[in-house]
């Protein structure tokens, strides 16, 4: 999930929860922090704390009905998720599970070895869109 920290002489920052192979061959989560720092994203309107640009390939929209699971799968490609409706569950090969609801962002980049699993939670379906960088 999106958190928002403030610090009034900090740079506003986002975090997101990575999901990545260690060293030891095994996924793991981390939580990775984006700086934000206040600046002109439109003349003439008030500053936006904004993050650096990063480079993106494509964006899909995607959607898991109610009640999927799967079972242990590498990412496909390097790609950040936006989860929009639904929530959905991670389980990494080191045992965490996290569930992330609506306006959750997370980057799954473990796309060799073991992977994951992805199950949609509640009697919702789950639409989210993933954006390959």
């Amino acid at each position: 999930m999106i958190k928002q920290l403030s610090d009034v002489k900090e740079a506003t920052r986002l975090t997101y929860a990575r999901v990545f192979v260690g060293s030891d061959g095994v996924t793991h989560f981390e939580d990775s922090p984006i700086r934000m720092t206040p600046g002109v994203y439109v003349p003439g309107i008030p500053l936006v704390d904004s993050a650096s640009p990063l480079p993106a390939t494509t964006l899909t929209f995607s959607r898991l009905e109610a009640g999927y699971t799967s079972d242990w799968h590498p990412a496909p490609r390097r790609q950040f998720v936006v989860l929009l409706t639904g929530a959905a569950e991670l389980t990494v090969s080191d045992g965490e599970t996290r569930s992330f609801c609506p306006g959750s962002v997370f980057l799954v980049e473990d796309t060799v070895g073991t992977g994951h699993q992805t199950r949609a939670l509640g009697s919702d379906e789950c639409l989210f869109v993933t954006i390959a960088c």
